[in-house]
């Protein structure tokens, strides 16, 4: 009987098998490598419209940045033309969690997208930037809101404002430069130190002017002074400019306890690590109508103690002078002047006036509370007037 190998594939079949099984296996073993690079990146489809006429904006140039989350200027990263639909797409842009911002300008105002977000996996992102027809005419813009946020100090408060211009129609608010055009502020009384936050916001005579252009949306006027408390009698008032739909005010440190006009007290808000007292109107406040807060008057622990120890000096000479007169009537004891002090007397005086001003100095830098500098003040107040009695000495 011959032998009959068993039926199966060649030797040459099962090569060819194993090797389109190796083959298979590394293009599995590849693929992710390949898929990863692929979600390393993504695009934005931009479109770009007149949001006046509604027409696209053919053959436009537009300015691609990769926003910098730190001081830096934003990098430019290309700079491209729409094509007859107004649309541009960006490829091959780092999908990290970078940002980016398309830029460009029209009747030379300057138009911005928002931060664009490019995370893995993101892909494509389309985004519409609109650029508008512009005019000289207010009637369209609203003061939506006044945020003052006010950080009150011992003697000068610091205020921000934020003034938030609702633009709500189709054409870009677009005073002429340098002609003194624009939206005009005043500030309030006794303010100083003025810093703008933004550009376009100069102080001339008129007031504090802001001339930059304000499209349709939402834009948001920002600067920042100091008043000093004394000077308004410890009541901050603030005559609006225009017509606001809603006021809120935040007063920091949130225990001040305040009265207030055309206001609704809130309450204590927690706004990220801070606390604020919060104050508001919802109601409106109209043209030339004021918004006021009223602190409570400051007068000094320092300059409190001064009086209520002279008070009690003058009380006690005045005591010491009934006493006298009633035990010793015929012999009226009045202090030496200090030239009749001895030597040794007169350096103890020195001393003590010279501590009087160390502790006056050091209550007034907050390093005693006002029972213990009453207390020590008192005793050196003691000290010097015994000093001055005929025959005592100091001990």
């Amino acid at each position: 009987m011959k032998y009959r190998p068993l039926s199966g594939p060649s030797g040459l079949f099962v090569y060819g098998a194993l090797l389109a099984a190796w083959a298979a296996l590394a293009v599995c073993v590849f693929c992710p490598v390949r898929t990863a690079q692929a979600q390393g990146t993504g695009s934005i489809g931009l479109t770009v419209v007149n949001g006046t006429t509604g027409q696209p904006m053919a053959g436009h140039e537009v300015v691609l940045l990769n926003h910098s989350a730190e001081e830096g200027p934003d990098q430019t990263l290309a700079r491209v033309v729409t094509d007859g639909d107004g649309r541009y797409e960006f490829t091959g842009l780092r999908a990290d969690g970078s940002h980016y911002v398309v830029a460009t300008r029209y009747l030379e105002i300057p138009y911005l997208t928002g931060h664009i977000p490019l995370v893995p996996g993101t892909g494509r992102i389309d985004t519409l930037l609109q650029v508008f027809e512009i005019t000289t005419d207010e009637t369209a813009l609203v003061h939506s809101a006044v945020h003052l946020v006010i950080d009150a100090g011992p003697e000068i408060l610091n205020v921000t404002e934020i003034i938030v211009v609702e633009n709500r129609g189709i054409l870009t608010f677009a005073p002429p430069p340098g002609v003194g055009l624009g939206l005009v502020y005043n500030l309030p009384a006794a303010a100083f130190g003025l810093q703008p936050m933004m550009e376009g916001l100069q102080h001339t005579e008129r007031g504090l002017l802001f001339s930059a252009p304000v499209p349709p949306g939402v834009s948001r006027v920002v600067y920042a002074y100091n008043v000093d408390r004394a000077s308004i009698d410890h009541r901050f008032n603030r005559q609006m400019d225009y017509d606001i739909e809603r006021v809120q005010v935040l007063v920091s440190p949130s225990t001040q306890t305040v009265t207030v006009t055309n206001l609704t007290n809130d309450g204590v808000q927690q706004i990220a690590a801070d606390e604020y007292l919060l104050l508001s109107n919802r109601v409106g406040v109209g043209r030339g109508m004021s918004v006021e807060v009223a602190f409570p008057s400051v007068l000094a622990w320092q300059d409190v103690m001064k009086w209520g120890m002279l008070g009690f000096v003058v009380l006690i000479v005045a005591a010491g002078l009934v006493v006298g007169i009633r035990v010793k009537p015929e012999q009226p004891a009045e202090p030496p002047a200090l030239s009749d002090l001895t030597p040794e007397d007169e350096r103890k005086y020195a001393a003590i006036v010279q501590a009087l001003a160390a502790l006056d100095d050091q209550f007034a830098a907050g390093g005693l509370d006002p029972d213990a500098y009453g207390t020590r003040r008192a005793r050196l107040k003691d000290r010097a007037l015994r000093l001055r009695q005929p025959g005592s000495g100091d001990g």
